[in-house]
């Protein structure tokens, strides 16, 4: 959500920097090791923005002393900072809106010079699914039309003040160009678009609904904005791994002689089975350890192997986005690919090098960014609600949190209040890759008290939201 808000601002062709060398922004410090280039946005004790939060609650008389005032200050801060990993250095404030999401940056909070462009990650995989403007302005659209139901005033106020001064025009810049903000030049294939099921169409539509449907004022913003983290983090690690499944088969597909027709089905059906889900399967037989790593190293090798074919001066090799206009494109860059294999030389070797490829470089960055976008994210006396992911020893199986299902079976419906299906609940989870046991569902959503009808109705099982 925070680098949503910066990449508004960024559009805008300004700098975000303060000084040089200047390492970023983070909520709090948690390692021993001290750099003096971040800058916190934690309000200490004893400095003048914590004066100023005191004086601020006793003036709206929510404190009747001090000291009871210190004592409130103190709760608010200490409930702004967002779950974090036991092996953080840094930890990053809940964006409850627009000014606490500028508490932090990914610079701040990876450390890294040039961080992964998170946003603009995002903002293509929107794209691709479909959505009909930009993650960040319908976020900011969400925020700035708020009508304050699911955040009292005061909070928000005292909230708003915990942003350094510095920041103001910030804040400004965002609140008038989010809403309009764009993206260009992302990539829109009509083959994709017309798949239906595939984690970039339940980011899109997700996303949508949750900005752009009642929900922000009909619910707690803190639960509002832990919904928002959950579809942005399962959407990202689930269209890697689409994409990676994508690569790989392929890439394989290049020296087989099956029709690429059938290839393509058979890829795109499998690729709604890349994970299972079925609790009463033990962890070792449940294990998605070994297909995270396959889907990582094989699959970012094959998307090499075939970005290198392309960009071959010496080859006449076709570039899959020649096809982006054609609805069947996939299946015709393949035939078009295999037309073209003869001029390779050792293609086949390319191939199982590739296929047989270990987890190194690009690869590891991948199987980082979707072990921990899904793995749940507990931490010292916290609980991630909102995983996907368990993992003990050398087993990682698939077990969401609570909160996670409550999110997912809750924007099966387009506005709240609204009861939806198990079939589409069921549709959603298979567009993500999770081949889910109904009877395991079902008992989820039973002890959540989700399901409205008997567990007999099958498909036709009634839903609940959330709210």
């Amino acid at each position: 959500m925070s680098e949503l808000a910066w990449s508004i601002y960024r559009a805008s062709g300004e700098r975000s920097e303060r000084r040089p060398g200047f390492a970023g922004y983070a909520y709090r410090e948690l390692s021993s090791k001290k750099v003096k280039d971040f800058e916190f946005t934690l309000p200490v004790e004893s400095s003048d923005k914590h004066d100023q939060l005191r004086s601020f609650i006793l003036g709206i008389r929510e404190a009747r002393s001090d000291e009871d005032a210190k004592r409130i200050v103190d709760i608010l801060l200490f409930e702004l900072e967002a779950p974090y990993s036991n092996k953080a250095l840094r930890t990053a404030a809940t964006p409850l809106g627009l000014q606490t999401a500028l508490l932090q940056d990914l610079r701040g909070i990876t450390g890294k010079n040039n961080p992964a462009n998170l946003a603009l990650i995002l903002e293509q995989m929107y794209a691709l699914g479909g959505g009909k403007a930009s993650m960040a302005s319908q976020w900011a659209s969400a925020m700035t039309e708020a009508q304050g139901g699911g955040m009292p005033g005061w909070i928000d106020e005292f909230y708003a003040q915990v942003l350094p001064s510095n920041l103001a025009d910030v804040v400004l810049s965002i609140g008038s160009l989010g809403p309009s903000h764009r993206v260009e030049d992302l990539r829109t294939p009509t083959w994709l678009s017309n798949l239906e099921g595939n984690p970039f169409k339940w980011l899109a539509t997700s996303w949508d609904r949750l900005c752009d449907s009642g929900w922000i004022d009909s619910m707690p913003r803190r639960r509002w904005t832990d919904w928002a983290a959950c579809v942005a983090r399962t959407g990202l690690a689930c269209g890697y791994m689409f994409e990676m499944h994508l690569y790989r088969r392929l890439g394989a597909a290049l020296i087989s002689d099956e029709d690429p027709d059938d290839v393509v089905r058979q890829l795109l059906n499998d690729g709604k089975r890349l994970f299972s889900w079925d609790d009463q399967v033990p962890r070792s037989a449940a294990d998605v350890g070994p297909v995270v790593t396959q889907l990582a190293s094989a699959g970012s090798a094959c998307m090499k192997l075939i970005h290198d074919l392309v960009s071959d001066e010496g080859l006449d090799f076709p570039a899959m986005c020649e096809f982006d206009d054609d609805p069947n494109g996939l299946v015709a860059w393949l035939a078009a690919a295999r037309a073209a294999r003869g001029g390779v030389p050792d293609l086949q070797g390319k191939v199982a090098r590739a296929l047989a490829a270990k987890k190194a470089g690009p690869a590891n960055n991948t199987w980082e960014m979707i072990r921990y976008s899904l793995l749940s994210r507990a931490s010292d006396g916290e609980q991630d609600l909102y995983g996907v992911l368990r993992s003990a020893g050398r087993y990682t199986w698939v077990e969401p949190g609570q909160e996670w299902l409550v999110t997912v079976s809750s924007l099966q419906a387009e506005r709240p209040g609204q009861l939806s299906r198990l079939t589409d609940l069921g549709a959603s989870l298979s567009a993500l890759g999770i081949d889910a046991s109904q009877r395991t569902i079902v008992s989820r959503l039973e002890s959540y008290g989700l399901a409205r009808s008997s567990h007999d109705a099958d498909d036709a099982l009634e839903i609940m939201p959330g709210f």
